[in-house]
């Protein structure tokens, strides 16, 4: 790592302004992956409501951070526009659940740039008492035939 890079990661860890974290998200594109990626997850960390370890925040860090991929790839569309209403409709628990039993946009998205503990998946595992035995199952399966290797307890490995 370099010294640059360590000064990046020592203000990223500092940044409480979305929009500051995205430019630098931008700014590290091709150059730096541990800082560009460093700054999508502050990013998500920071924008997330509800209190930091509780699966509502996960799921709003995992919304947080596919929105703000869609950005950095100039996507035109880059609001979850099913995601969203489907936690208004269902709750936080019940749309992850609803992502762990089929395969989401935001899945291959997440997944393609390398940062599997930010999916659904990984969530429902991480909380697997809020959530059935089937949408457990289902998560392990999607993220190991993706190539993650997840421990017993749900951790990627």
């Amino acid at each position: 790592m370099t010294d640059a890079e360590k000064r990046a990661l020592a203000h990223i860890a500092t940044e409480t302004d979305p929009e500051a974290l995205l430019q630098i998200a931008r700014n590290a594109r091709r150059k730096s992956p541990i800082v560009e990626r460093a700054a999508l997850r502050r990013l998500a960390e920071i924008s997330a409501r509800y209190l930091p370890g509780s699966v509502e925040h996960a799921c709003w860090q995992m919304v947080h951070a596919v929105e703000a991929l869609r950005r950095l790839n100039g996507r035109k569309v880059t609001r979850m526009h099913r995601m969203r209403p489907k936690i208004e409709k269902d709750g936080e628990i019940g749309a992850l659940e609803y992502c762990a039993l089929n395969k989401t946009d935001g899945f291959d998205e997440v997944m393609e740039y390398g940062m599997p503990e930010l999916t659904a998946e990984a969530i429902v595992l991480r909380h697997a008492s809020h959530f059935s035995a089937i949408a457990l199952l289902a998560a392990r399966a999607r993220l190991e035939g993706s190539g993650v290797q997840v421990d017993a307890s749900g951790n990627i490995v």
